[in-house]
C-alpha cells in the first residue's frame, strides 16, 4: 500500500509537469465542425492586452504543453497505464477537483491534437486509433451528459450558429422573465433571438411556454433534459444556467438572468473589444464580506497553475468573499468551449453537492475557477458591483442604496440585476428609485447600500425614462395576471 500510495504521488506530479508548462505562443487551431474552432492564446506583451487593461482585467493563462510522441511512448509503458487508470476514474462520493482539474487539462491538450488532424482530414482512427479511444473515453468520463445529442465535444460547434440571448426560467421566475423580455422588445427594441430554457416537463408550465412563444416574436422555449442527459446533470436552481449556455444553438451566447435589466441593447456585448480579445466577458460582484479565506485556500487546493488574474482577485487579497455576478456572462463557444465544459463540471450534481456549492454561493464562481481549471482566457470588465437606486432610503442623505448595477467602460450604467422592486425579497410591491448610482469598493449587505460617498452620481433623464417605461410594463403584466386570474379578458399589451 505504501508503495501503491507512492506511485500515485508520483504519477500526480509527473502529470503536472506533462500537461503544464509554457507552450511556443502560436494559436491552436481546432476543428469547429465546418470551420475551425480557435482559443486565443495570449501573451502579457501583446499590445492589444495592453491597452484593454486600462478597462479590464485580461486571465492570461498558462499554456499547456501540446500532445506529443513523447507522451505516446509513455502511455504504452507501465507507469503510462496508471496514468489512465487515474483519468479514467473518479471518487465514488466526494469529487478530488486536483484530479478533476489534471484530467481536463489533459482532456484539452488531446482536443487541441485532434482539431488539427480532422481539420486536414486526417484518419486518425487507423493512426491513432488507441489515442482517439483514450480521448472518448476521457471524455465520457468528464462529461457524460454530451453524449445524448453530441458523439463528442467536436460535434457541439457544428451544432450551433449565429448569436442569442439564453434565459433560465421556472415557474417561479416566470413573472420577472416577462417583464425582463419585454423591456428588450418594447423599450430598448432588441430583436435579437432568444432561448429560454427550463430543467424539465415540471419546471415550466404549458401554458407558460405557449405565452413566450406566442407573445413574442423570435423567442423560443427549450426542454434542456432533452438536449443533456438529466442522469447525470439532475439539474436544479442555478446549476442550469452554464448547461444552458452549452446546450444553446447560438455560437455566441450572452446568459441573462429573469430578473436583470438593460439600459443599452445587450447585444452590444457581442462588439465589446475584451470580449472579441478573449472570447469571454464576465462582471465583478459587490465588494463584501471580507477577510475570507475559504476561496483562496480553495483554489490552492486543487489548481497547479493559474492565470495572472488569479493574484489581482478579491479572493486572493481577501477583500471579498463573492468575486463574480454572473447575472450576465458572454461567451462565444468558437473560441472558449473547453473553459465552458469546465463550468458545466462544476454544476454537475456530483460535483456541485459535494465540493462546489459548499465552497460558493450558487454558479457565480464557477465559471471564472472552470476557466482556470481548462486555463482557457477570459476577462472581467474592471468595475465592481456598484448601486442603482435613491439617496437616503436608509437614512443616509448622501448614500446610494438599491439594486446591483454594473457600469460600462464609460463608467455609465449599462445593466442592473435584482428586478425593479425596491427589494424583490422583502419589498416586492415596491418600485424603487432610480436617481442616482454609486461605485465603490464597500458594499453593506444588509442595507444594500455602498458605503463610499465621493462616486455618487445621478441618473439622466434618458435613463431615468427608460427605467420608467420599464415600470409601467411590469405595471401592465400585473394587471394581465391579475384580469387572468379572476377569468377577465386580458389585454394582449
Amino acid at each position: 500500500m505504501v508503495l501503491l500510495h507512492t506511485i500515485v504521488n508520483y504519477q500526480y506530479l509527473l502529470l503536472i509537469a506533462t500537461c503544464v508548462a509554457f507552450a511556443n505562443g502560436e494559436n491552436q487551431e481546432v476543428l469547429n465542425g465546418n470551420g475551425v474552432m480557435l482559443e486565443p492564446v495570449l501573451l502579457a506583451n501583446d499590445s492589444d492586452i495592453i491597452h484593454l487593461s486600462n478597462d479590464y482585467d485580461i486571465a492570461i493563462p498558462q499554456l499547456l504543453t501540446p500532445w506529443s510522441n513523447t507522451d505516446d511512448m509513455l502511455m504504452t509503458s507501465s507507469l503510462g497505464q496508471l496514468f489512465v487508470s487515474e483519468l479514467l476514474t473518479e471518487e465514488e462520493i466526494v469529487p478530488d477537483f486536483r484530479r478533476l482539474t489534471n484530467q481536463q487539462r489533459v482532456y484539452k491538450t488531446l482536443f487541441q491534437k485532434f482539431g488539427p488532424m480532422l481539420a486536414t482530414g486526417v484518419n486518425f482512427q487507423e493512426t491513432d486509433e488507441k489515442l482517439w479511444n483514450l480521448f472518448q473515453s476521457l471524455e465520457k468520463t468528464l462529461y457524460p451528459w454530451i453524449h445524448t445529442s453530441f458523439k463528442s465535444s467536436f460535434d457541439i460547434a457544428k451544432s450551433t450558429n449565429g448569436a442569442g440571448i439564453v434565459f433560465c426560467v421556472g415557474d417561479n421566475h416566470y413573472a420577472h422573465a416577462v417583464s425582463s423580455i419585454r423591456a428588450l422588445r418594447e423599450v430598448l427594441n432588441s430583436q435579437i433571438p432568444i432561448e429560454i430554457f427550463y430543467i424539465d416537463e415540471g419546471d415550466l408550465s404549458p401554458a407558460n411556454r405557449q405565452y413566450f412563444e406566442t407573445k413574442f416574436t423570435n423567442v423560443k422555449t427549450v426542454d434542456i433534459s432533452q438536449i443533456l442527459d438529466p442522469k447525470w446533470t439532475k439539474l436544479g436552481g442555478w446549476a442550469i444556467k452554464p448547461f444552458a449556455m452549452l446546450a444553446s444553438s447560438f455560437t455566441e451566447v450572452i446568459l441573462i438572468d429573469a430578473d436583470v435589466y438593460f439600459l443599452r441593447k445587450p447585444e452590444d456585448l457581442f462588439s465589446d473589444p475584451a470580449y472579441l480579445k478573449t472570447g469571454t466577458l464576465f462582471f465583478y460582484d459587490r465588494t463584501i464580506l471580507p477577510n475570507w479565506t475559504k476561496g483562496r485556500d480553495w483554489l490552492l487546493s486543487f489548481l497547479p497553475s493559474y492565470s495572472t488574474q488569479i493574484s489581482r482577485s478579491r479572493w486572493w487579497s481577501l477583500t471579498s468573499s463573492h468575486e463574480q455576478e454572473s447575472g450576465v456572462v458572454v461567451i462565444n463557444k468558437s473560441k472558449s468551449l473547453l473553459g465552458l465544459l469546465s463550468s458545466c463540471k462544476m454544476n454537475a450534481k456530483k460535483e456541485r453537492d459535494e465540493v462546489t456549492y459548499k465552497h460558493v454561493h450558487g454558479d457565480k464562481e464557477t465559471f471564472w475557477v472552470g476557466y482556470e481549471m481548462t486555463q482557457t482566457p477570459y476577462a472581467f470588465m474592471k468595475s465592481y458591483g456598484a448601486a442603482l437606486g435613491g439617496l437616503a432610503r436608509e437614512g443616509d442623505t448622501k448614500r446610494v442604496c438599491g439594486n446591483q448595477l454594473h457600469v460600462g467602460t464609460d463608467g455609465r450604467p449599462f445593466w442592473w440585476n435584482g428586478g425593479l422592486a425596491r427589494d424583490k425579497n422583502r419589498h416586492a410591491e415596491e418600485y424603487t428609485e432610480y436617481t442616482h448610482f454609486a461605485t465603490g469598493n464597500n458594499w453593506e449587505f444588509t442595507t444594500n447600500c455602498i458605503q463610499e460617498t465621493d462616486h455618487v452620481y445621478q441618473t439622466t433623464p434618458e435613463e431615468q425614462h427608460i427605467v420608467e417605461r420599464f415600470i409601467q410594463i411590469d405595471k401592465v403584466r400585473k394587471e394581465e395576471e391579475l384580469m387572468a386570474k379572476n377569468g377577465s379578458v386580458v389585454n394582449p399589451k
